[in-house]
């Protein structure tokens, strides 16, 4: 088992829920990086430093922001969008940090909208991924830790 798998599974079940009234179903297995995907990262400082993301397609992403805001999927904007993802990606990040040691900060969301993308964490290590079916896309939430040492 992965740290925290549970507790983060639990997470984005219930930010997911109740947020966006979607219910994710978890995937066995973790799927490739969507052609278009758009990322939310927020990072963990303090007696436990790491970072927390989520991924989700570009199209999943618009339906989450035309659900948050009230608006037509195809009114949903860029920026709509990537606000939602950051949202998402601090409520998630929010609640995980809660399972932390303390003191630990959470810092702002960012966010990332493109093609073959991926995050990195500078001297960190992937302790966590789970994925997750959503109304027909993926969402993907990663749990980074940063090394002892800051290297990789």
């Amino acid at each position: 088992m992965q740290f925290l798998e549970a507790e983060i599974r639990q997470v984005a079940e219930t930010v997911w829920d109740s947020v966006l009234g979607v219910t994710l179903v978890p995937r066995p297995a973790i799927p490739p990086t969507p052609p278009r995907a758009v990322s939310g990262c927020v990072q963990f400082s303090g007696a436990w430093e790491g970072a927390v993301t989520i991924e989700v397609s570009a199209e999943l992403a618009r339906d989450a922001a035309a659900t948050m805001f009230g608006v037509d999927r195809g009114a949903a904007s860029p920026s709509d969008t990537q606000d939602a993802i950051g949202e998402l990606a601090n409520m998630t990040g929010g609640n995980v940090k809660a399972l932390l040691p303390e003191p630990c900060r959470l810092s702002l969301p960012t966010v990332v909208e493109g093609a073959d993308i991926t995050t990195r964490l500078h001297g960190g290590e992937l302790l966590t991924t789970v994925a997750f079916d959503c109304q027909g896309s993926t969402l993907v939430v990663r749990l980074l830790k940063k090394s002892e040492n800051g290297k990789a």
